[in-house]
């Protein structure tokens, strides 16, 4: 399904079991780099540690190019993606993370084996609804406790984690705890107790004492003192000894550990930015509310853009120019209309009317397709072929009611939900079945000649989404539920199928997700998850990784762009991501938002609405004062 790394001895490739779907970390070890004995000798301690905190090892695979161990994949990252410098982790998320550590060493101690590389990169993480959990990955360079005393081997490890002894090639479980205790002072800092080059490093670990922040609570701090012991033996006598130490302190502190964090936040932005105030290049009044806005981005050298708006009833279609929204902008002025029938001549709005109010409208290339509660209806394009000078002719008029009569193309029952191909080839929609247990998976091929009828019908589990992933294959999304605990949801399950009804593949994600939408990077999803708020879920389904952003706010509307992406809340506040998920900026947007969409990279059009009355704005963001180059 991808690679997932590059490691010391060779790379990792995320696989999916062919019969179970289950998916493992392929682990391939060069055999130049890594020799039969260093082989045999990994394999013999990953067969011997059997623990929820330890990535366990399954099986051993010979192929005609090489040799990999099958081990459990992670979804989750490492701890070093928890711990930059753009995202702060709650305290007591870091503080359990640090406990499974240490209980995953004790089991390993505990049958002789000293991991003697323990960093964040070797802490592999996979999500939780409450968390994540901590598996020890890397056993490359562990030792046998008992070989040690009668093998030479060199001081292989990170310096920044190493104790001192460490650099004199002496190893031991104590050892182990003194990288932890870095660990430790990391995660409740943000920064290690030493820096500097490798040399530097050496020299502070051997001789320069600890300085301890008074932003450290003062039942922790006696851990970390011991764990950083100079001397081996005046360190805690066993990872247990530790993790019970912390388990006390944690219970002493808990209550101020968690001051300044609202419920359910699992980490927020630590960057301090200016929130940039809401400046509109368009505006008009609304007098019925908007609840879509969606347009094609496909071609952003085009001097105009359709928008494409859902209200009551109604698809309407209005062409944005791009010189006349520049032109203003450029001069400091913008276009503020009260009433829609006041509309500049380059911004004629077009609408359809359907039988129903539209719930979802879909944009492809030749024609749109709107969804209500009990049909599809394919809609032809709005014909507006002039150019910008024709749309200004003083006899055109700026608000016209296109008569041509939405074409049905399949008929719903209550409760469905549905997904279209981006180009329009092939639909798809999930019924749930009466007795609940079951949805009904219907494939429509949208290219065949009325009338329209499906041709494939497959049983999925109960589904509450369907995406179309490519221009062949889909996915349906069902709730995991645990029937110890009420039928309470605890993950998220992806059916895969193509255009054709076959099914190929399902992947299980330990966390509840919902309102998940496509981005402009092939098989990355955007999510949102129920159990925290104010959490956005990057979700790539090749190879499997999630990550979570913690944000500012809890995020309400999702747009995806060729940079980042723009999530906004209910309140209107606007944060906009990068790529790598990391917060770039924030704007003051206007209040009671009920739709957001994406004329182009840049220009974000905004409905609201207050109860009686509403705006349609549009704002260009090369225009506010971001630190943004489009």
């Amino acid at each position: 399904m991808g690679l997932v790394g590059q490691g010391q001895f060779g790379r990792v490739y995320c696989a999916s079991h062919r019969k179970t779907g289950r998916l493992v970390a392929l682990k391939e070890l060069n055999r130049d780099r890594f020799s039969t004995r260093n082989f045999l000798r990994e394999l013999r301690f990953l067969l011997s540690l059997q623990h929820p905190n330890i990535v366990i090892c399954q099986a051993l695979e010979h192929t005609a190019t090489g040799r990999c161990l099958v081990m459990d994949y992670c979804e989750g990252g490492t701890l070093r993606d928890l711990l930059s410098d753009e995202m702060q982790l709650h305290p007591l998320q870091g503080l359990n993370l640090i406990i499974q550590i240490l209980a995953g060493l004790d089991h390993a101690h505990q049958r002789k084996i000293v991991h003697c590389d323990i960093k964040p990169e070797n802490i592999l993480l996979v999500a939780t609804a409450t968390g994540w959990t901590a598996r020890i990955t890397d056993f490359g360079i562990a030792r046998l406790s008992q070989e040690l005393s009668t093998e030479g081997f060199g001081n292989t490890g990170s310096p920044a984690y190493m104790a001192p002894e460490r650099f004199y090639g002496q190893h031991s479980p104590a050892s182990d705890l003194y990288a932890v205790g870095i660990l430790l002072f990391e995660v409740l800092t943000g920064y290690r107790p030493f820096s500097g080059l490798p040399g530097e490093l050496m020299a502070a670990h051997l001789n320069q004492a600890l300085v301890l922040p008074n932003t450290i609570p003062n039942a922790i701090c006696p851990i970390i003192r011991t764990a950083l012991q100079k001397l081996p033996a005046r360190r805690f006598r066993s990872a247990a000894e530790m993790l019970g130490a912390l388990q006390d302190a944690i219970a002493q502190c808990e209550l101020s550990l968690s001051e300044g964090w609202q419920p359910h936040i699992l980490q927020r932005s630590s960057a301090t930015r200016t929130i940039v105030p809401f400046r509109h290049a368009y505006q008009e009044g609304l007098q019925t509310p908007v609840r879509q806005l969606a347009a094609l981005q496909d071609n952003p050298a085009a001097i105009a853009q359709p928008l494409y708006r859902v209200f009551s009833n109604q698809i309407g279609c209005q062409w944005v120019s791009e010189l006349e929204l520049f032109s203003k902008t450029a001069l400091g002025t913008s276009f503020e209309i009260k009433n829609p029938t006041d509309l500049p001549l380059s911004f004629p709005l077009t609408t359809i009317r359907l039988p129903e109010p539209a719930l979802q409208l879909q944009i492809c290339a030749q024609a749109c397709f709107a969804a209500t509660q009990q049909a599809v209806y394919r809609l032809a394009l709005p014909v507006l072929q002039t150019d910008l000078v024709q749309q200004r002719q003083p006899n055109r008029d700026a608000l016209t009611i296109q008569q041509s009569a939405p074409q049905l193309i399949a008929t719903l029952r209550q409760d469905a939900v549905l997904t279209i191909e981006p180009s329009g080839r092939w639909l798809a929609t999930a019924t749930p079945l009466l007795d609940k247990t079951q949805s009904q998976l219907h494939i429509w091929n949208l290219q065949n000649s009325q009338p329209f009828k499906p041709a494939i019908a497959l049983a999925i589990d109960p589904c509450f989404q369907l995406l179309a992933l490519d221009a062949r294959h889909g996915a349906a999304l069902s709730p995991i539920t645990d029937s110890s605990a009420n039928a309470c949801i605890v993950g998220t399950q992806i059916e895969l199928f193509t255009r054709r009804g076959k099914m190929v593949g399902r992947i299980s994600l330990p966390i509840p997700l919902r309102h998940l939408c496509l981005t402009q990077t092939p098989y990355r999803l955007l999510a949102l998850e129920p159990g925290h708020p104010n959490s956005l879920v990057l979700l790539d389904l090749k190879p499997l990784r999630i990550e979570r952003i913690g944000l500012s706010l809890a995020p309400k509307f999702l747009a995806s762009t060729n940079w980042g992406y723009l999530v906004m809340d209910g309140a209107g506040q606007i944060v906009l991501i990068n790529r790598m998920g990391q917060e770039i900026g924030q704007i003051d947007g206007p209040i009671n938002p009920t739709a957001m969409g994406l004329l182009n990279a840049y220009q974000v059009a905004i409905a609201t609405w207050n109860g009686t009355e509403g705006t349609l704005s549009i704002v260009d963001l090369r225009h506010l004062d971001l630190d943004i180059v489009f």
